[in-house]
Parts: C-alpha cells; sequence; structure tokens
C-alpha cells in the first residue's frame, strides 16, 4: 500500500485502492507506513538532498490527505 502514497495521484490511488479490494484497516496500515517512512526518510536525509526533500514532503502529503 505504501507505494500508493509514494508514487500515485489520487485518482490513480483510488483506482488501485478498488482493484486491489482491500478493507480499511488495510489501507489505514498503508497509509500509516507511507507516513512513517516518508517522516524517517525526510528527518534523515532531507537538509542534504533537495529531491529526497521534495519526494518525502510530497509522500507526508499524500499519506495525511489519504
Amino acid at each position: 500500500m505504501t507505494i500508493a502514497f509514494t508514487l500515485m495521484s489520487a485518482g490513480s490511488r483510488a483506482a488501485f485502492r478498488a482493484a486491489l479490494d482491500v478493507d480499511d484497516a488495510t489501507w489505514a496500515r498503508g497509509r500509516g507506513w507511507a507516513l512513517a517512512t516518508g517522516l524517517n526518510a525526510y528527518i534523515s536525509y532531507a537538509a542534504v538532498n533537495p529531491r529526497v526533500a521534495a519526494q518525502t514532503t510530497r509522500q507526508i502529503n499524500q499519506a495525511l490527505i489519504g
């Protein structure tokens, strides 16, 4: 599920979820993992790598939006 919040737009994420046919709890865990890995990467690498900062900021925002 993490990939849905890392690389997909809201529209493609909805199609991905529908195709997987996962329950709400599974989807919420995926969002949680996306948020956790995004925050970890941001804290670890954002100060030294602007590309990582941009990607992880996007991932964090998408995970929070849902």
